[in-house]
């Protein structure tokens, strides 16, 4: 999604060539994104990217709901254990004039059932989108401009010249560039390390499973998520995708082919979080369950911008698993960024590339914020 976004802004002013080193696009990461775009998260400049990206669904909704899929669903955000956790997203969000109704301890959310969560949020204006549609979206708009798109590429190297990105070196050749944007989630960090770069880019695997078929799970059911806890529930196609959040760093191979079974505990984890945080699903039986990569620097911020070490060199990458909440602005900054212009809404020191990272990571294995463990940032195996 951030690859076909920048390629799709771009495209609007310059040439563009977007390689994909899978067959299809959008197999990886985005392929295995629920599809929730949510505003009410723990970083400010996730929340202005997904700030901007919900406006921009929102304008392409008025011509056609069904261009990307997407719609207003509703959302309950809550928390089971921090009282304070996210209240300064909510006042955040509240400044820029989204509604965000607050139901305070002893709010009971659909699903809780009896429950007891320290405070929720009703987000009326919540959307879901499907990735492979906003994918297509995004590629086609960027054929539309001129954008060439190649797959099965296997990028192997960046070429450098004279201490500048100046390309790539595939499998198939060298391919010449003025500009090389790293769009690639849990393959960036490696790209960088061949190159001599340290951004310590993390690779997760998060476990998500799908039910069987269930009534409730209707196309106007907000989706739930407890987020100090960790877990969420999206109604889909008559189902519920849900995650227990967890988090098993994971460098991935080279080549295409993320998607894995979760790990052995996966399911044991999410059965007791769903018997303490949303009861209502607790009887849920599964369809199919996978675990997709999900890329965080240290600091849980997205990288993107030129990188300072590597003139040439611009990143899109980190979003943590917020590129479909993230992904039309950072098209959108990037390519005004490129242009020379400065954007109002987004500090480009706070997410640059080159930025001092923190020296330790906290992963949160079992996908609840106070019971992280933190583990020393690394570099990617090299080769």
């Amino acid at each position: 999604m951030a690859g076909c976004s920048v390629a799709s802004h771009v495209s609007r002013s310059g040439r563009v060539l977007l390689l994909e080193q899978g067959e299809r696009l959008g197999a990886e990461a985005s392929s295995q994104n629920a599809g929730m775009v949510r505003r009410l998260g723990e970083d400010p400049y996730e929340r202005c990217l997904a700030l901007r990206t919900w406006e921009a669904l929102e304008e392409i909704s008025r011509e056609s709901e069904r261009a990307v899929s997407s719609r207003r669903t509703g959302a309950w955000i809550g928390l089971r254990n921090d009282p304070h956790h996210l209240h300064d997203a909510v006042a955040h969000l509240r400044a820029r004039g989204v509604e965000v109704v607050g139901r305070g301890a002893g709010g009971v959310p659909p699903l809780a059932g009896d429950a007891a969560w320290s405070a929720a949020w009703w987000l009326p204006d919540e959307r879901v989108v499907h990735a492979p549609s906003l994918v297509a979206y995004l590629a086609g708009t960027a054929r539309d401009h001129g954008a060439h798109l190649e797959t099965g590429v296997q990028v192997e190297r960046l070429w450098l010249e004279s201490g500048r990105c100046v390309g790539v070196h595939t499998a198939d050749g060298p391919i010449r560039a003025d500009k090389v944007v790293l769009a690639g989630g849990a393959w960036c960090a490696g790209l960088a390390a061949e190159a001599g770069l340290y951004r310590p880019l993390m690779p997760v695997r998060r476990s998500v499973y799908r039910s069987t078929a269930d009534e409730r799970a209707t196309e106007e059911h907000p989706w739930v998520w407890v987020d100090d806890e960790g877990v969420y529930a999206r109604p889909f196609l008559g189902t519920w995708l849900i995650s227990p959040c967890d988090e098993h760093l994971c460098w991935p191979e080279s080549g295409a082919g993320s998607r894995t079974v979760p790990e052995v505990d996966a399911e044991a984890l999410l059965r007791g979080k769903l018997a303490a945080c949303l009861p209502e699903l607790e009887g849920l039986t599964w369809s199919e369950a996978w675990a997709g990569l999900r890329t965080f620097a240290p600091d849980r911020r997205p990288g993107l911008g030129e990188d300072p070490a590597l003139p040439g060199l611009w990143w899109a990458a980190g979003m943590g698993g917020f590129g479909v909440s993230c992904s039309m602005a950072v098209g959108e900054v990037l390519a005004a960024w490129m242009r020379g212009e400065e954007v109002s809404w987004m500090d480009s020191e706070g997410v640059s590339p080159g930025r001092d990272y923190p020296v330790s990571w906290p992963i949160r294995e079992q996908g609840a914020i106070g019971r992280a463990r933190l583990i020393k940032a690394s570099m990617p195996p090299v080769g």
